[in-house]
């Protein structure tokens, strides 16, 4: 079982052709922030806060994902 969840979080946090993917790990790693940091204020102050906020830093991180996919997909078309 093991085995099969590392084959699944590298086949997630890598390109297609298996090199791995900075942006997919910023923008995991921004996501796991954000829920710990709302986890961090539910138990602090025993209420949701407003996550407005958090909406907008997970936004942030994604962009990251969606720019570096966006200069893969213009270096391709610049090669052909």
């Amino acid at each position: 079982m093991k085995e099969r969840i590392m084959a699944f979080l590298k086949s997630t946090f890598s390109e297609a052709d298996g090199s791995a993917s900075a942006s997919r790990v910023l923008a995991g790693s921004t996501v796991l922030a954000t829920l710990g940091w709302i986890t961090y204020l539910v138990i602090r102050t025993h209420v949701l806060p407003d996550l407005s906020g958090a909406a907008m830093f997970i936004t942030a991180g994604g962009s990251l994902y969606g720019v570096n996919k966006l200069s893969g997909a213009i270096k391709k078309d610049e090669q052909k």
